[in-house]
């Protein structure tokens, strides 16, 4: 897609989604589209490579040894209380962000619902990366919120697209309102959830992996939507 043309469908994308503030719930706003050269944009934090279809978001570790059911939040968030990560952007540049690099909803994709249903999509990956004593380290999203407690194993994991189905019909996307931007215990006002929901009936089981840096410690989170051999 030309720049023009990209640049006219993140209007568009940014005015359909354009939710109705309320006293209740601040909204993030989305922010201004930058080219930084090479098939690269910025949209707020988010910084997307088209060529290569991935992304990544700036943010930090929100919980420790709490109960989760949230990989990622907005800065806020309605779930905050459940979510291990807290990300530096709204749910319409998350999800903008997302069909920048190539997501689609998949059209077998029902209402989501709590259930033990696999949800279909193309699979994508998510990672976390921190800085350590000096050294990067990046870890699958599925390691960083897993634990032995959990009985599952991190290759078993897979992220999909949703794209918040629970605003189709509405003025305002759902994402915006409740902040919850990746999940694990299919909530249909996601942006991104996992093939397989975890820990569902099994409240407190998903605690985080000890291996994360402390509460407020930076992090990034890619997004990939081209995985080696997906």
């Amino acid at each position: 897609m030309k720049r023009r043309g990209l640049l006219a469908t993140v209007g568009w994308l940014a005015a359909g989604s354009a939710p109705i503030a309320s006293a209740q719930t601040p909204v993030r706003p989305v922010g201004e589209m930058k080219t930084l050269g090479g098939d690269r944009y910025q949209v707020g934090a988010i910084i997307i490579d088209k060529r290569a279809r991935r992304f990544t978001v700036p943010g930090r570790v929100h919980l420790r040894d709490k109960p989760l059911e949230y990989l990622a939040t907005t800065v806020g968030g309605m779930k905050a209380y459940e979510t291990l990560f807290e990300l530096d952007t709204g749910g319409s540049e998350f999800n903008i962000a997302c069909i920048l690099v190539g997501l689609e909803r998949d059209p077998k994709l029902d209402l989501v619902t709590r259930s033990r249903s696999t949800i279909p999509g193309q699979r994508i990956e998510i990672s976390i990366a921190w800085t350590e004593n000096g050294k990067r380290r990046q870890v699958s999203a599925a390691e960083a919120i897993l634990n032995a407690e959990v009985g599952v194993v991190p290759a078993d994991i897979g992220w999909v697209y949703i794209g918040a189905p629970t605003s189709d019909g509405h003025p305002q996307f759902a994402t915006d309102t409740t902040g919850t931007l990746i999940g694990f215990i299919h909530d249909p006002n996601c942006v991104i959830e996992s093939v397989q929901p975890i820990g569902l009936g099994a409240y407190g089981s998903v605690r985080g992996n000890p291996m994360l840096p402390p509460v407020g410690s930076p992090i990034e989170l890619i997004v990939d939507a081209a995985p080696a051999g997906k």
